[in-house]
Order: C-alpha cells, then sequence, then structure tokens
C-alpha cells in the first residue's frame, strides 16, 4: 500500500496533460481582427504561445496540449472551409459540365494530407528521437493546418 503514492506521483504528468490555460476563441479572434493575409497567416502560433506562456504551459506536457489545443482550432477550420469548397464545386460542376473539379480538389487534399504528414516527419527526425521530437512534429502539424486552412478560405473568399 506504501507504493500508492509514488504511482500516483508519476501518473501526474498524465493528468497535467490537459492543466493549461487554452482560449478556444483565440484563433478566431485574432482572424476575425486580421486586416489582410499577411495578420491572418501571422495568427498561426499565437493561441499555444499564449497558452504556453500561462502556468503549466511550459513544460514538455503542456506545449504539446497547447499546440494541440491551437492545432485542433485549425483543423476545424480547415474542414468548415474544406467543406464549402466541396459544395462550390459540385455547383461549379453541375452548372457548367466542362471538366469536373471535384475530383481535382479531392485529390489536391489527400496529396497535401501526404505532404503535411511527411514534412512533420522529417521536422521530427531533426530531433533524433529526443524529447523535442514530439513537439516540432506537434507545431509543424498546427502550422501546415493552418496555413492549408487559410488557403482553402482564400479559395472561397473567407477572410478567417
Amino acid at each position: 500500500m506504501r507504493f500508492i503514492p509514488i504511482l500516483l506521483l508519476l501518473a501526474t504528468p498524465a493528468f497535467a496533460q490537459d492543466d493549461v490555460t487554452y482560449d478556444d476563441k483565440a484563433v478566431n479572434a485574432c482572424l476575425t481582427a486580421a486586416a489582410d493575409d499577411g495578420a491572418r497567416h501571422a495568427c498561426i502560433g499565437q493561441a499555444s504561445t499564449t497558452c504556453m506562456d500561462a502556468p503549466g504551459g511550459y513544460s514538455t506536457v503542456g506545449m504539446t496540449s497547447c499546440v494541440n489545443h491551437e492545432r485542433d482550432d485549425w483543423d476545424r477550420l480547415l474542414n468548415d472551409n474544406y467543406g464549402k469548397l466541396v459544395s462550390k464545386a459540385k455547383e461549379n460542376d453541375a452548372a457548367n459540365g466542362a471538366q469536373p473539379t471535384l475530383p481535382m480538389l479531392q485529390k489536391m487534399q489527400r496529396d497535401w494530407i501526404t505532404f503535411r504528414d511527411s514534412s512533420c516527419k522529417f521536422a521530427a527526425s531533426q530531433f533524433q528521437g529526443g524529447t523535442a521530437a514530439g513537439p516540432a512534429a506537434e507545431v509543424c502539424v498546427m502550422t501546415l493546418t493552418g496555413e492549408q486552412a487559410l488557403r482553402l478560405g482564400s479559395m472561397i473568399g473567407e477572410t478567417r
């Protein structure tokens, strides 16, 4: 029975993962306030950086949690913009009758996912399996996801 407190201490980092202060409205607020594409791109990484500067965000687990929260925000925006682009492509394909654009859009997104995954594996490999490899991969995924969300948004005229 004396080992239970030790086991609880060993388990603490796993529980501390969500013990960060992340503002889930920060990405949208930044994009809403952004005046142009450059300012919108500058939003990528701001919410996770603010989270890392808060209590609990300074550890490797905290940093990863902050970055993952922001990545989820960008992923939601990416999926929303992609869905709008799919709808637009379907409408255009039905109206034009020319070469359909939907299959090309779908291939582009699949190819982008392959590019993102390969790029982020490479980013992590630069740390040769060290403790920074995980956070490097997560930052890469977050950054590339944010960039793609904005790219897709610009294709449909979205400013966020």
